[in-house]
This record gives C-alpha cells, sequence and structure tokens, in this order.
C-alpha cells in the first residue's frame, strides 16, 4: 500500500529543486519553465502531476488528418486545393484555441518532468532504505511503478507514428525497440539505457525525415544523452518534446509530399466528388438546398423587376453574389457556398476596403483647393493610398473606422502640401474631415451606399462577361487560367565558373478590379458545376441523384496503370475517391473513423468552418 500524501511529499522537493536551479538552463529552444506561460503561473508540481493531460500532445489521433484516406475524404482540402497551387499542411498554434493549446502541452511537459523527478526519487530511496523496514525497496518500486502515468503512453504514441513512417520491414523492428511496457520495466530495475535508446532514434529518424528535420532530431538525441548522463529531468523531458515534433515534421512532411503528387488528381476530380459528396448532405439534410433555390429565385425575379429581360440562373447567381458581398453584413452567400464563406468574405472585405479608399480620395478632393491641377491630385491621391494602407497595418482589425484620426491627418497633410502650405502644420481642418470621414466611411451612410452601388454595376459587367467565357471550362482548366503557375526563374551562368544565378521570380502586377474579377469568377464557375444540376436546376424535390454517374466508384474498378495507388489507413465506405484511384488498406493502430469523417479534428459540422480548414493542431495552409 502506498501513503497518500507520498506523491505530494516527493513532488514538494521537487519543486525546492525546481527553484533552486532556475535559470541554470541555458537552451532557449523550448522554455519549460511553467512560470513563463499564462494559466499555469507558479503552478506547484503536484498539481500539474495530478491534473495534466495523460496523453501528449501529438498523438496519432490528433495527425489522423494527414493519412491519405483523410486527404482524399476532406471535402475543404479538396475544394481549397483549386484555388491555391502550394496548399499545405502546417501546424496550427494560432489563435485561442491555438493558446489554450500550448497551455495545455506545458501543463503536460511540466508533470512529465515531475514524472521523471519521481523515478529517480524513488529509485535513490529503494537503493538507500534497509530491506526491514516498512517503507522498504518493495515500498519504493511500488511508488516508482504508480507514478508511471504518462511516460508509458509517450513511449506508445512515439512507436504507432514511427510506425506509419517507415516501410514494413523495419515494422518489427520499430515495435520491439520501442515496447513500452519492457522500457518501463528496465527504469523500474534502474537498468534503462536512455543514451541508447536516444542514438537509435536519431538514426532510425535521420534515415526516413527530410534533411530540414536532421537539426531537431541532433538536438532531440544531445537532450536525451544529457539528461540521461546528468539524471537531468528537464533535459530528458526536452528530448522527448522534440522527438514528438521530429514525428509531427515528419508526418506533415510526407502529407505535403502527398498533396503535391495528388494535386492534379484531385483537382481534375473535383466537380465529380464534390456531386457526390454533396448529394449525400443534401439527402441527409445538411445542405438546405430549399433556401439556396429561393435565394436564386428572388434574384431573379429582383433582376427581371429591375428591367432586365431573361436573365439566366447563372447571370443572377453572379448578381446575387456581387450584392451579397456589398450590401450583406451577415455570411455572404447562401448555404451552397459552405466551403467558400472564407474565400467569399476575403472578397467582400476587399470591396469595402475600395469603397473605403476611394472615399478618402473623393474628400481630399472635396476639401482641396478647387484650382489644384488634375495631375497632382491624382499623384496625391495615389500617395493617401499607400499612407491609409501603411496606417492600417498598424491598426487593430485593419479598421478604416478605428484608423479616422490618422488617415484624416494624413489627409491634411496632402491637402497642405498641394496648396504650398505646409510646413508649418496648420490643424484648423482637422476637425471637419474627420467629421466627414466618420460619416463617409459608416457602411449604412449615403455616400458608402451610392459608392457601393456604382461599384457593383461597374463590377456586375466584368463579372457577367468572364463568368460566361469560361463556364465550361473544367476544374483542371479554371486552375489554369485563374491560378497560373509562375514561371520557373531562368539560370545563367556567371564568372565562367559555372556558379548559376537564379534571377527573382517575374512579378505580374494585376489590376485590382481584374484581379477581383478574376477572383470571384473562379468561385462562381466551379460552383456552378457544381450545384447547378444539384439544386439551381434540379427539381423542388432535390432528390439525391440516382443515375450510376452519381453512385459510389465501386471498389472493385480496375485502376489505371497511370493512376496512384493510394496507401491509406482506411477509406470510409470508398465512397469519394477520384475515378481509378484506389486505396490499398495498411495495418494501424488508429481507431478507424464514422463511414463519413467529418474533416477537422474537433467534431465540428463543415457548415461551421470560417476560413481554411481546422485540423486539430494542424491546417491546410494557403500561402
Amino acid at each position: 500500500m502506498i501513503k497518500d500524501d507520498v506523491f505530494n511529499y516527493i513532488l514538494t522537493h521537487y519543486d525546492k529543486h525546481y527553484e533552486k536551479n532556475a535559470g541554470q538552463n541555458n537552451d532557449s529552444s523550448i522554455d519549460l519553465n511553467p512560470w513563463a506561460y499564462a494559466g499555469t503561473d507558479n503552478e506547484p508540481a503536484a498539481c500539474a502531476f495530478e491534473k495534466a493531460n495523460r496523453h501528449p500532445p501529438i498523438t496519432p489521433e490528433t495527425l489522423v488528418e494527414l493519412d491519405m484516406s483523410r486527404i482524399i475524404n476532406n471535402p475543404k482540402l479538396r475544394h481549397d486545393i483549386n484555388f491555391d497551387r502550394d496548399l499545405h499542411f502546417r501546424a496550427n498554434t494560432e489563435g485561442p484555441r491555438g493558446e489554450e493549446k500550448k497551455m495545455s502541452a506545458e501543463r503536460y511537459w511540466r508533470a512529465l518532468e515531475a514524472e521523471f523527478f519521481m523515478y529517480c526519487f524513488a529509485g535513490m530511496h529503494r537503493h538507500e532504505a534497509p530491506p526491514d523496514l516498512e517503507d522498504g525497496p518493495d515500498y519504493w518500486e511500488r511508488v516508482m511503478k504508480a507514478s508511471q502515468k504518462r511516460l508509458p503512453k509517450l513511449l506508445r504514441v512515439a512507436r504507432d507514428i514511427l510506425k506509419t513512417l517507415v516501410p514494413d520491414y523495419e515494422q518489427r523492428a520499430i515495435t520491439a525497440r520501442l515496447d513500452a511496457s519492457f522500457i518501463m520495466q528496465e527504469i523500474t530495475k534502474g537498468v534503462c539505457d536512455l543514451v541508447d535508446l536516444s542514438n537509435w532514434l536519431a538514426k532510425v529518424l535521420k534515415k526516413h525525415c527530410a534533411p530540414m528535420r536532421d537539426a531537431l532530431v541532433d538536438s532531440m538525441q544531445a537532450n536525451m544523452q544529457e539528461g540521461a548522463v546528468n539524471n537531468n529531468c528537464a533535459q530528458l523531458v526536452k528530448g522527448l518534446r522534440k522527438l514528438l515534433l521530429a514525428l509531427e515534421g515528419m508526418k506533415i512532411d510526407v502529407a505535403n509530399h502527398q498533396i503535391r503528387h495528388m494535386r492534379l488528381i484531385l483537382v481534375d476530380d473535383t466537380v465529380n466528388f464534390q456531386i457526390r459528396y454533396n448529394a449525400h448532405r443534401i439527402a441527409i439534410g445538411k445542405v438546405d438546398a430549399g433556401k439556396a433555390r429561393r435565394w436564386l429565385d428572388d434574384e431573379i425575379e429582383g433582376l427581371m423587376c429591375s428591367g432586365k429581360s431573361n436573365p439566366s440562373p447563372l447571370e443572377a447567381m453572379s448578381s446575387g453574389m456581387m450584392r451579397e458581398l456589398l450590401f450583406n453584413d451577415a455570411q455572404p452567400g447562401p448555404p451552397t457556398f459552405y466551403l467558400d464563406f472564407g474565400r467569399l468574405q476575403s472578397l467582400k472585405s476587399e470591396l469595402h476596403r475600395r469603397v473605403s479608399y476611394q472615399l478618402c480620395n473623393d474628400i481630399m478632393k472635396e476639401c482641396c483647393a478647387p484650382n489644384i491641377h488634375p495631375n497632382i491630385l491624382l499623384q496625391k491621391q495615389a500617395e493617401l493610398s499607400l499612407t491609409i494602407y501603411a496606417i492600417l497595418q498598424d491598426t487593430e482589425a485593419h479598421s478604416f473606422i478605428l484608423a479616422v484620426p490618422n488617415i484624416a491627418v494624413a489627409i491634411l497633410q496632402g491637402i497642405l502640401e498641394m496648396e504650398s502650405r505646409y510646413p508649418p502644420w496648420d490643424g484648423t481642418m482637422l476637425p471637419m474631415i474627420e467629421m466627414k470621414l466618420t460619416a463617409a466611411l459608416n457602411p449604412t451612410s449615403q455616400a458608402f451606399d451610392k459608392l457601393a452601388r456604382d461599384t457593383c454595376e461597374r463590377l456586375l459587367e466584368k463579372v457577367y462577361a468572364s463568368v460566361e467565357k469560361h463556364r465550361h471550362l473544367n476544374a483542371v482548366q479554371l486552375q489554369d487560367v485563374f491560378v497560373p503557375q509562375p514561371p520557373p526563374p531562368s539560370s545563367v551562368v556567371i564568372g565562367g565558373i559555372g556558379a548559376v544565378c537564379a534571377p527573382p521570380p517575374h512579378q505580374v502586377q494585376w489590376d485590382p478590379e481584374e484581379e477581383f474579377v478574376r477572383k470571384i469568377t473562379h468561385v462562381l464557375c466551379l460552383h456552378w458545376q457544381v450545384w447547378a444540376d444539384l439544386v439551381y436546376l434540379a427539381d423542388d424535390q432535390y432528390a439525391t441523384p440516382s443515375s450510376p454517374a452519381f453512385g459510389p466508384t465501386s471498389p472493385n474498378a480496375s485502376a489505371s496503370p497511370t493512376m496512384p495507388v493510394a496507401q491509406a489507413v482506411y477509406a470510409p465506405g470508398r465512397k469519394w475517391l477520384p475515378v481509378g484511384v484506389t486505396v490499398t488498406e495498411v495495418p494501424s493502430q488508429v481507431a478507424s473513423p464514422s463511414p463519413i469523417p467529418i474533416p477537422i479534428q474537433q467534431h465540428e459540422d463543415v457548415d461551421d468552418l470560417d476560413g481554411p480548414t481546422e485540423l486539430g493542431e494542424l491546417e491546410p495552409q494557403q500561402d
């Protein structure tokens, strides 16, 4: 039997030891001091040991979105890849959720460090205690075993992740060398060779990781060896922490490699995949097709009332989306645009910024002397736009309203310079300019509304023409037109010694309005190809299509020899695979998810996503 307060007793010694040695650690790559993190200030080791998560921050479950089957079945990723040729995964530690995860991770590593101290403390007392006492060697061995709450799980996690990164012929060696039960027995008996284990881990990781991960692996090896040789718990934990970071990085590298090589296939299969996937979502009530159809019908009726004869559904969708972007304060578009809400929100912000920039220029023109030469005014307005851009970068939320005082100063300075009255500074007009800006930049103001409507009418004709021109292109052709591949830099030999100099890539300058038209056209054309027959042109019942074109891909269909075979842990139902792509199941310790996987770690609904998909601690990143 173990005394109730023995853990608190041991960890009280640890806290004193920790405080005594604080500041002696010169390795600043990872700060393990719990007082450096919000939420864990002055947290005793006993508290962290009791309350911290028993599982490490990185596990096979948190990385499951990187499996090829999840990538193939991830609707958000498969849609986003049409708009970004360099879509890739990265670790996500941003925002409130990221901060919460970081604090949870710090508490875990603090608890693991305390656990190592308990091993050392119990091991020392076991060797020193007389065998005939109640608190003899057997007692301290029981204390050591009872304190093994996190390390065994961490070893199993490292084993399971590593097995997904090595070929089949190395699986048995990984399983044998990272046998958590055996390693914990060695630790209990005081015969575990952590130096040898770190050397073996470094050798295996370097054999399979990208060269850019070598420095992290070397650091992991050095930390583990220093911790083992000097009985330094903090260094041991640093080493294990870097081990998991290296494994996570390797998984991300593999997933990004697979995305690069599958990109063209996934883009080409976009419409086929989304028709199948969204027909299923309509059938189970996840997409309100009736609301989307009513939205389009209302827009058609509105266009007819405004004098446009026989508007096509595609024209109505284009017109309706432009009005949504400019005049709808809520989430733009009907529910069928759920995979584009982030892009549409970005386009909406871009339109509002364009209107706000123009309003600022108009106020400068209104407040300056009428005899200013037009060319001088245009030059000052261009300078004002650059100044406003710089101001917004330093303004919280990049808000024009919050930046009104600074924008007013910039406008007044430009006016004084045009009128040759600066220097000195004359702030007489400043209150009036601020008042005009505050009134005009309010989205509900008459000036904003008028300019927004003028902008909408001007852009709408360009959008109509662009959509009509590109509507028949397939997904790959749309990407080639609207997301062109940057030209490779030409290499030149200099100096006669074979040195190669690659000049910077050519920067293509797009007209802002043309760039907006390109972006919205890409969204609208791809959206129409997916949703036209499903919703906008369908019968009122919005039944799930039953033709063979909408049926699940047969798992027995022979794959083309030119199509890749995706090695995956599972392929739920094999419903959504690209035509000709097969999935070979491989053994894994990761439990299979529900038949229709939701493409996010937190099990939120896809309809709730905003912007790039957040995948637990990972997200596809668009540069």
